[in-house]
């Protein structure tokens, strides 16, 4: 599963637009933010695999909101990554999850549970509150996969398990209608 982390200060405008919309938010709103056309597939695979369950209740108890997004990748082999936005003065850290367009659900699954598991890997971290941080981070703790254009990328072991394990659990457990988002 191709799988990018950016480190890059380019990210400030989507950052603004993103605590732009913060502001407007009740201050009871979830952590994790899936875009409306990705919350039934967000919900399915929360029923289906307890490990996304797990990661979207540690993501809810964390200092971090996770917006996630579907996209169009010029590299056909990526299904997705992450990217840290910003932090606010509050401590309010702030990551965007990328998933591929025209994908199966299963695999846009199996990389969802493969990026949240990135994002419990940065909420550890207090202190990866910028791109220097993230790629300090994932220097120490990853695998460097490229850097194209100044964009930086990593993969880590862990991840690619979690992936692996979301994409059992999809197999052998069927779609209940127990489990929603808050």
């Amino acid at each position: 599963m191709a799988c990018i982390l950016l480190a890059t200060s380019g990210m400030s405008l989507v950052a603004a637009v993103v605590l732009g919309v913060q502001a407007l938010s009740p201050p009871s709103t979830p952590h994790l933010r899936p875009e409306i056309m990705l919350r039934p597939l967000v919900e399915q695979a929360a029923q289906r695999s307890p490990s996304i369950r797990d990661l979207i209740d540690r993501i809810e108890a964390s200092d971090l909101i996770v917006y996630v997004r579907l996209r169009q990748f010029a590299q056909s082999n990526l299904d997705g990554r992450v990217a840290l936005l910003s932090r606010m003065p509050a401590g309010q850290r702030y990551l965007m999850i990328e998933l591929a367009c025209a994908r199966s659900d299963v695999v846009t699954m199996a990389t969802l549970g493969h990026e949240l598991y990135h994002a419990m890997e940065i909420a550890a971290e207090p202190w990866i509150v910028d791109a220097s941080g993230l790629t300090s981070y994932y220097t120490r703790h990853g695998q460097r996969t490229g850097d194209i254009q100044g964009n930086v990328t990593f993969e880590t072991r862990g991840a690619e398990q979690a992936g692996v394990q979301v994409r059992r659990e999809l197999f052998t457990t069927p779609a209940r209608q127990t489990w929603t988002l808050k």
